[in-house]
Order: C-alpha cells, then sequence, then structure tokens
C-alpha cells in the first residue's frame, strides 16, 4: 500500500480595483419625504358600523357556505329544498326585472299569447300629455292643496315650453337639464330657472307653501306662460 501523493494547491489573489460605494444622505431623506416610500401601517380601529358591516358579511357568508358548499348537514327532503332554493331565489329576481323594469306583460308571455304594444306613462308624462292641467291646478287651489297646486303650475309651464319647442321634454330629464337647454333665450332662462328651484323645494323639499306664497308663485307662474 501506498500514500497517495496530495495535490498542491495555489491561492489566487484578485488585484482588481474595487470602488467602495457609498450612500448619498441627501437622496435618502428626499425618498423619506416622499408617499411612495413610506411603510409604516397606522393601526385603524374598526367604527361601529364597520362592525356591523363586518357581521353582516360574515353572516351572508355562512348561510351562503351553508346553501352552496359540497358538504351539508341537511338530509332528505331539507336537502333537496336548499338545493332548490337559490334556483327559486334566481327565478323570482328574474321575474321582478321583467315585471318592474323592462315593462312586460307577464302573463301573455306564460300564456303564450302575443303581447299588445304597452305604453306606460310616468305619472308626470301621463298628466303633461293627457291631462287637463287648468283644470287641475284650479281643483288643487279649491281643496287648498298649495303644493300639488304648485307641481301642476311647473308641469304646465314644461308643456308651454316643449309646444313652443323651447326645449326636448323627455322623461328621463331632470330640471337642471331643461335651465341648460334655455341658457340661450335670454327672456326665459333667468325667470325659468328661478321657479324651477322654486318647484324643487316645494315639491321635493318639504317647503311648506301657504295661501299667501302661492299666490306670489301663481303670478310669476302666469307671468312666464304669457311670455311663452
Amino acid at each position: 500500500m501506498f500514500a497517495q501523493t496530495p495535490e498542491e494547491k495555489t491561492v489566487q489573489f484578485d488585484t482588481e480595483f474595487i470602488e467602495q460605494k457609498k450612500f448619498d444622505n441627501k437622496k435618502i431623506e428626499a425618498y423619506k419625504k416622499q408617499d411612495a416610500f413610506i411603510y409604516v401601517v397606522e393601526k385603524h380601529e374598526p367604527t361601529i358600523l364597520e362592525k356591523a358591516w363586518n357581521w353582516f358579511k360574515r353572516t351572508i357568508k355562512k348561510v351562503l357556505s351553508y346553501l352552496f358548499d359540497d358538504i351539508s348537514p341537511a338530509v332528505g327532503f331539507l336537502k333537496w329544498i336548499l338545493n332548490v332554493l337559490p334556483y327559486a331565489i334566481a327565478g323570482l329576481v328574474l321575474f321582478l326585472i321583467i315585471k318592474f323594469f323592462l315593462k312586460v306583460n307577464v302573463r301573455n308571455i306564460i300564456d303564450g299569447k302575443k303581447a299588445q304594444s304597452i305604453v306606460n306613462l310616468s305619472d308626470e308624462e301621463s298628466l303633461i300629455k293627457e291631462k287637463d292641467l287648468p283644470t287641475l291646478i284650479k281643483t288643487a287651489i279649491t281643496n287648498g292643496n298649495f303644493k300639488l297646486a304648485t307641481r301642476y303650475y311647473y308641469l304646465l309651464l314644461l308643456k308651454k315650453l316643449s309646444e313652443k319647442e323651447h326645449i326636448s321634454w323627455q322623461q328621463e330629464k331632470t330640471n337642471e337639464d331643461y335651465i341648460k337647454e334655455l341658457a340661450t333665450n335670454e327672456s326665459l332662462h333667468k325667470e325659468f330657472e328661478t321657479l324651477t328651484h322654486l318647484y324643487d323645494y316645494v315639491w321635493y323639499g318639504e317647503f311648506l307653501i301657504d295661501k299667501e306664497k302661492f299666490l306670489k308663485a301663481e303670478t310669476n307662474f302666469k307671468k312666464v306662460i304669457a311670455k311663452i
């Protein structure tokens, strides 16, 4: 047996010059002032409303988990009900969408009959297009309902403006839209804007209007309607 001769190894030295990098303290301070480099997370104590909302979400999640998870403690007929329930809810939602939003005659669909052309008028559209507004105004004044009389006067004002093509009346438009349409009509714009704000206060803002205030408003309504 002979001893193994050890391999001689030489140590290599790196003679390349290495430049020491230093941090620029001015740039570091500039970065510290930028929001993108602030990583401090402040603890936020949830409010009572947030706690209630979180509890509501957890409850809904539990109910949905109970209904839709594969592992369910319900068996037999109860399990069948829970399986059918989501589809029943979906069908009910679809029914409501069809009935209240698309304005479809559901009975004709079920019976298989051809649905007739149906026009669903809103209260405002029906009053403007079909009703005798001056008569309605007189009736409301006689009954002492000055709030309703103010509404009828404003609708009559819109009707007259539409008939003379000062505005293009459409159901989906707002009163502010009509004010903008009359912006170029110097003789009507300011007075119409004032009457619009009055109407908004009385009808939507629950502004109490008595007989004395109504008579002043009625004078202004008649003045603008006569000008149209």
